[in-house]
């Protein structure tokens, strides 16, 4: 037979709760580590996604320019994400203008084009933000 004191199960049932609260909130701090974890990297990925889109409107666009150099600019589908490049001549060259979104990244690239015989020259490169 056990002979248990008063007050003494209440106490072992406080420390059991105490321990299963513990437990539980130490589960939740790590569900929402590891989801913000996953939401910074699938910024990231967005973020060059996006640059790398900016990048290829630049080369869309050099190639365009050579086949008409009256090119304005344009629209074109660059992995599943819409890249917009515009074009205005200046001087001797172009400044091309290319600019691609990737769910909720943003990116602007805007360089300076020189044409040398069958090649373009960028003397000036810049990434926009706004």
């Amino acid at each position: 037979m056990i002979i248990v004191k008063t007050g003494q199960s209440g106490f072992a049932t406080l420390i059991v709760l105490i321990l299963l609260l513990t437990l539980v909130f130490t589960g939740f701090e790590g569900i929402i580590k590891a989801d913000a974890g996953l939401r910074m990297i699938k910024r990231q990925s967005q973020s060059c996604q996006a640059v790398y889109n900016a990048e290829a409107g630049i080369e869309w666009a050099k190639v365009q320019l050579l086949l008409n150099p009256e090119w304005s600019g344009g629209s074109k589908l660059v992995a599943g994400t819409q890249t917009k490049v515009s074009i205005s001549a200046y001087e001797d060259g172009y400044w091309v203008t290319a600019l691609a979104v990737s769910g909720f990244a943003k990116r602007e690239i805007k360089v300076y084009l020189k044409r040398d015989s069958d090649k373009w020259i960028m003397t000036n490169y810049q990434e926009l933000h706004r």
